[in-house]
């Protein structure tokens, strides 16, 4: 059996990797309480160990602002830590599937970013993950990039901001959104789906957009959730301005793909998770009602 090794998990992208490829793989998994990913030494060690036919990395450091403040911890995680898995790619022989954003373009064109799209990053998070897949096409023989939008799916953490604001919402909370971001809203178990495809398909290596159909601001996005959950909140739009900020914003970052299908509408696909969700928070209420 084919073995992956998938780095990050626990995270959005890893939890829906897991579910959608531990059936027809042999899936050894790895987070940040198993590695440093800053640690390169600690890192070539466990890949050795593995020795996987796979890797899929999803590991990142995250957050536009948190990238200005710590611009060296960005830099070794988002871009150096990558080209070391490019590097051993080769070594070692197994194909490398990276994760990377629509962040690396800016906000000047006028309809949707493809593959072959010159990027432009305009904040150290854009430029230190273009770093990344620049190294992955020098280097790597054997590689995905793939590149997706702003996320929803499955998660332990409630502090990212679709899922923050889906308990806000079911907490009738009110809340404001920003109707200037305008993004490709996508659910990480319909590209993990899509990456299980590429990979049975043997695409030929390179970049691939991998997003749901569509577009959106953070502003109907959720409010698409609220009318799902059959519930009526106070969701007001603001702009993106009214929200301190460091870092220059991506604020239209369309993407779509040259190469194969965009996947379903992103109304669908959050009908699905969203459902999935509400789902999960009545079986809470009921097990904390039976306390």
């Amino acid at each position: 059996m084919v073995k992956i090794l998938l780095l990050g998990h626990t995270g959005k992208m890893g939890r829906a990797l897991y579910k959608v490829l531990q059936a027809d793989y042999e899936v050894i998994c790895k987070n940040s309480l198993d590695f440093d990913a800053t640690n390169f030494t600690q890192v070539k060690e466990m890949v050795k160990i593995v020795q996987p036919n796979i890797v899929i990395n999803t590991i990142a450091f995250h957050g536009i602002d948190s990238c200005e403040k710590e611009p060296e911890k960005a830099l070794v995680t988002n871009t150096l830590y990558v080209k070391l898995l490019s590097e051993l790619s080769n070594e070692m022989d197994f194909l490398l599937v990276h994760f990377s954003t629509d962040a690396v373009f800016n906000n000047q064109k006028d309809f949707v970013y493809v593959e072959s799209d010159t990027p432009k990053p305009i904040n150290v998070y854009g430029l230190t993950k273009y770093g990344a897949d620049c190294f992955i096409q020098a280097i790597s023989n054997k590689y995905y990039i793939i590149r997706c939008s702003l996320l929803f799916g499955e998660t332990p953490r409630n502090n990212q901001l679709i899922e923050k604001m889906l308990h806000k919402i079911k907490a009738s909370e009110e809340i404001r959104m920003a109707d200037d971001i305008v993004c490709s809203p996508s659910y990480s178990l319909d590209i993990a789906k899509e990456i299980k495809r590429i990979l049975n398909s043997s695409l030929s290596y390179g970049i691939y957009h991998v997003v749901n159909g569509g577009k959106a601001t953070l502003y109907e996005i959720m409010v698409e959730a609220a009318k799902i959950l059959n519930i009526c909140p106070g969701i007001k739009k603001a702009s993106y301005l009214d929200f301190g900020h460091l870092a220059l914003k991506n604020t239209d970052t369309l993407l779509t793909s040259e190469k194969i299908n965009t996947l379903r509408p992103w109304q669908e696909a959050l009908k699905e998770y969203v459902g999935n969700f509400k789902k999960e928070m009545q079986v809470i209420e009921k097990e904390n009602v039976n306390k």
